[in-house]
C-alpha cells in the first residue's frame, strides 16, 4: 500500500477520534506563532518566539506573549533548556477586567531515542508564572509530555502525536487544576526558508466536576540560523 496513503489515513483517523473525544468541549482556540533560532553549532540552540492565541471560537483575544529560550545538548540525545515568557493576558470575564501581565519562567529537560523509522520524545518541565503586581503566591507546576512520530521515507508530512500532563504544585486558582493535553500534528520544511508545524489538540481538566474542554488549532513558522 502506498506510503503517502498509509501516512494520510493516520493522520485522518487520529483527528477524527481526538475530535470525537472531545465533542463535548467548552471552547475552540487558536494558537499561532512565529520563531526565529540560532544554532552557533550542534550544541547550543537560541530561540525568540512571538505568540497569538485567541478564544471564544476564535473569535476574541485570549493572549498574546513573546518568549526567549536556550538549550544546550550535553550528549547526543539529551538536553537541559530555559524559557522566559512576558504574556499579556485578556481578561474579559467577572467584575474586573482588563489586560493582566504575566511573567513565566521554565527548566526543561528532553531526551529522544529513535528505534528504526520511529522517534520518541520524553520532556520533563518545571514552570512557575505569577501576575506582575499582584502578592499571590505563584503557580508552579510539573508537566510531562511525551511524544512518538514515524519517519515515512520520500513523504514530507510525517506525523506525530503527543500527550502531556499537567501537574500543579502550588496555586490556588481554579485555573490551574491537574490537565492534560493531547496532540497529533505534522511540520513542512521549506528548503532554506523554514519549517511550518501545524496541529489539533485536546485540553481537558481530569476532575469531572465542572470539566472545561478545548480544542486547540496550532500554525507556527520558525527559521533556523545556524553557524558556520
Amino acid at each position: 500500500m502506498n506510503k503517502h496513503y498509509i501516512s494520510i489515513t493516520i493522520i485522518s483517523m487520529l483527528f477524527s477520534s481526538l475530535a470525537a473525544f472531545g465533542q463535548n468541549g467548552t471552547d475552540v482556540l487558536s494558537w499561532s506563532s512565529v520563531a526565529v533560532e540560532y544554532e552557533p553549532d550542534k550544541v547550543w540552540n537560541f530561540a525568540a518566539e512571538g505568540n497569538l492565541r485567541l478564544k471564544t471560537n476564535i473569535s476574541e483575544l485570549d493572549e498574546y506573549f513573546g518568549e526567549l529560550t536556550v538549550s544546550r545538548k550535553f550528549f547526543k540525545d539529551f538536553k537541559l533548556g530555559l524559557g522566559l515568557r512576558y504574556i499579556w493576558e485578556n481578561d474579559n470575564t467577572g467584575n474586573i477586567q482588563g489586560t493582566r501581565q504575566n511573567f513565566r519562567y521554565h527548566i526543561d529537560a528532553s531526551f529522544r531515542i529513535e528505534p528504526g523509522d520511529f522517534t520518541t520524545k520524553f520532556r520533563i518541565r518545571y514552570q512557575d508564572k505569577n501576575e506582575l503586581g499582584d502578592d499571590d503566591e505563584h503557580v508552579k507546576r510539573l508537566r510531562f509530555k511525551t511524544a512518538l512520530g514515524y519517519n515515512f521515507s520520500n513523504w514530507k508530512l510525517d506525523p506525530e502525536i503527543s500527550g502531556e500532563i499537567f501537574g500543579r504544585i502550588s496555586g490556588d486558582d481554579t485555573d490551574y487544576s491537574d490537565r492534560y493535553r493531547i496532540t497529533i500534528g505534522t511540520d513542512y520544511k521549506i528548503k532554506k526558508a523554514g519549517k511550518i508545524d501545524i496541529y489539533y489538540g485536546i485540553q481537558s481538566d481530569f476532575d469531572a466536576a465542572d470539566r472545561e474542554t478545548y480544542h486547540i488549532l496550532g500554525l507556527k513558522y520558525a527559521y533556523t540560523f545556524e553557524g558556520k
